[in-house]
């Protein structure tokens, strides 16, 4: 689950979202007092910058592990709308892509009932009404085939370092890998690893989120 701030205030402007914070404080503590498994994640941006200790105390508070996320893609269509929104303070240095568990160990599901590998390699897909919950087996070989470098990725001398997954550099045509990985090598602060979670869990299944 995503976690956008600690106030309704500011909630509901990063989100734009009049009552999300509400929505997002009821749906988090049944989903606790059902005994799901729940990592939160904790969306840095400029405009709840200053409320990251108060998140990091409530996810404290209630026991589950976070991860915390500043450096902002474009969106899902290209475009890079969000991308003023990166508190800069937070920005970290993206490491090297060496391949991802997506489809593996986790899974995404959209509002729809299709299921992917991921929010980005959002194509193929696995239709859950029709299919259900057995047809999550195919999401191993569909991943496979999604991490292959194709395209403008086949053959790039950049590929050992490059910090874009391949879904990503497929989703965006204008972020190939040897643009982001020069944005990512100069744009990024250096900083302490955000990425990783507190009280670790096992991967699980990720709704439809930001």
């Amino acid at each position: 689950m995503s976690m956008y701030s600690a106030t309704a205030v500011t909630y509901d402007e990063v989100t734009r979202r009049r009552g999300g914070f509400g929505r997002f404080s009821r749906g988090l503590e049944r989903a606790l007092g059902a005994g799901l498994s729940i990592d939160l994640s904790l969306i840095i941006v400029r405009d709840n910058a200053h409320e990251v200790e108060a998140m990091r105390g409530w996810a404290r508070r209630l026991g589950v592990p976070f991860r915390e996320y500043a450096n902002i893609s474009p969106t899902i269509h290209g475009t890079a709308e969000p991308l003023p929104q990166q508190s800069p303070q937070y920005l970290t240095q993206r490491e090297p892509f060496t391949g991802c568990p997506a489809g593996v160990t986790f899974f995404h599901a959209d509002p729809f009932g299709r299921a992917s590998i991921c929010k980005m390699g959002r194509e193929p897909n696995i239709d859950l009404i029709t299919e259900g919950v057995a047809g999550l087996a195919r999401l191993g070989s569909i991943a496979g085939s999604l991490m292959l470098r194709t395209g403008g990725c086949s053959g790039c001398k950049l590929s050992a370092t490059c910090r874009v997954c391949r879904p990503m550099a497929k989703v965006f045509p204008e972020a190939r890998c040897s643009a982001q990985h020069a944005r990512g090598r100069n744009t990024a602060r250096p900083g302490p690893e955000r990425s990783r979670p507190e009280n670790p869990r096992p991967a699980k299944a990720c709704a439809a989120e930001h």
